[in-house]
């Protein structure tokens, strides 16, 4: 019997497993796919997260250190910074990096095993598989959003979720991150192209429903704009958590990721979040392993730490988000055009403040805005005073200020 079963091979649970057999700990790591890393994502890593994890160089497609922004009057504002941000990586190579370390570090890998059943017992987890079943003391759930194994454990779902859509697509004259906005576009969300390699893009969006529909008029506009030339693989949709688990733990089991929610609200991001929250689920299966309190009353610390760390972001973020969805294409347009004009895009980009992975410093700097903030308190009073910045010593992330269809539709299969 291992002492720790991970159920799912993305960012989370790789390196969680990297974490955890590098304490010593026997660690058996399960995943449908028999790929790892192979999720959709625009690969889109902030300078903080390359800092804390780093990838290989050669897997780094550019540097980002500028943006552009369409309102949805077609009037463009571009963001720039005296530093990139954020790199564009090779997301499934990245993610199987931290793969390789765990096994280089004495875990093993169950993959193309689809997971069935989880069965908590007094003294260990089971989990079946169409395979087999495998034991442990303890169970990391990795297993990504719209899985089925978190109700299993009555643990439920989060209660708020968007679907993103996304395809590989050449290219010509895109050499910077693009992002849309309008109700005809991707209503309450936005639409982007992010470029990878040269002559090719990402294209995606962010929609409630009807994403298919919403993303190939979105590739057709752009078709016609000369930038997008022709697509290389077929669009796939995804759901995407915008509200965390209101519990992450139950007897010998902690959730962690996109299971647990744990995604950026404002954008959907969920690299970098994930893998500060699976280092604190590592750090609490440690003293709960070693000594051997694995009821749920021990691990609720671990939900604890991460709500410390991660839950004014969240909580913010997912009120900004709701002020934008109530915005009108000429609220949206109006806003871009005072920003452009009166110096704010500049004064936010040269901000120490601002962060690629930590968005309440720059959401309390446009609310707090005298033309930005007043547009939306008018719009909706009551969420434009849920999207207020944090107090001074409310949240302090670590090196921030340091020199980091429908759900069912595709879900993230186990």
């Amino acid at each position: 019997m291992q002492d720790v079963i991970v159920v799912g091979a993305g960012p989370a649970g790789n390196n969680a497993a990297l974490s955890l057999a590098s304490q010593g700990y026997g660690v058996t790591v399960i995943d449908s796919r028999e790929n790892i890393g192979e999720k959709l994502c625009t690969g889109l890593v902030g300078e903080e997260c390359f800092r804390r994890y780093p990838i290989d160089p050669a897997l780094v497609y550019r540097e980002i250190s500028a943006a552009s922004v369409i309102a949805p009057s077609n009037d463009v504002v571009r963001f720039q910074t005296q530093y990139p941000v954020a790199r564009v990586v090779n997301r499934v190579a990245y993610v199987k990096s931290f793969a390789d370390k765990a096994r280089e570090a004495g875990a093993q890998y169950l993959l193309g095993r689809r997971v069935v059943r989880l069965e908590q017992q007094n003294d260990r987890v089971s989990v079946v598989t169409d395979d087999g079943t495998t034991e442990a003391r303890s169970l990391v759930l990795a297993a990504g959003f719209g899985s089925q194994l978190n109700r299993q454990l009555g643990l439920g779902e989060p209660s708020d979720y968007v679907v993103g859509v996304q395809s590989l697509v050449e290219t010509e004259g895109v050499d910077e991150v693009e992002v849309y906005l309008g109700r005809d576009v991707a209503p309450g969300f936005f639409a982007w192209l992010v470029p990878t390699q040269p002559g090719y893009a990402l294209a995606g969006l962010l929609v409630r429903k009807n994403a298919p529909e919403r993303f190939a008029d979105f590739v057709s506009a752009r078709q016609a704009e000369g930038k997008i030339t022709g697509p290389v693989d077929k669009p796939v949709c995804w759901g995407i958590p915008l509200r965390p688990l209101r519990k992450t733990y139950t007897d010998r089991v902690v959730v962690v990721g996109d299971a647990a929610g744990q995604v950026k609200p404002t954008t959907g991001g969920g690299i970098f979040y994930s893998l500060l929250a699976s280092e604190i689920a590592s750090g609490a299966l440690h003293k709960a392993l070693r000594e051997d309190k694995l009821s749920a009353n021990h691990l609720g610390d671990y939900q604890k730490q991460w709500k410390s760390l991660l839950s004014n972001e969240l909580e913010v973020g997912y009120s900004a988000r709701r002020v934008f969805e109530y915005l009108s294409d000429s609220h949206i347009s109006s806003l871009i055009d005072q920003a452009g004009k009166n110096g704010f895009v500049s004064e936010l980009a040269a901000s120490p403040d601002v962060s690629f992975d930590w968005h309440s410093s720059m959401i309390g700097k446009i609310m707090g805005h005298p033309t930005l903030g007043g547009v939306l308190r008018l719009v909706n009073p009551l969420l434009a005073r849920m999207a207020k910045p944090p107090e001074p010593g409310e949240f302090f992330p670590p090196e921030a200020s340091s020199p980091e269809a429908s759900m069912a539709e595709t879900g993230t299969p186990v």
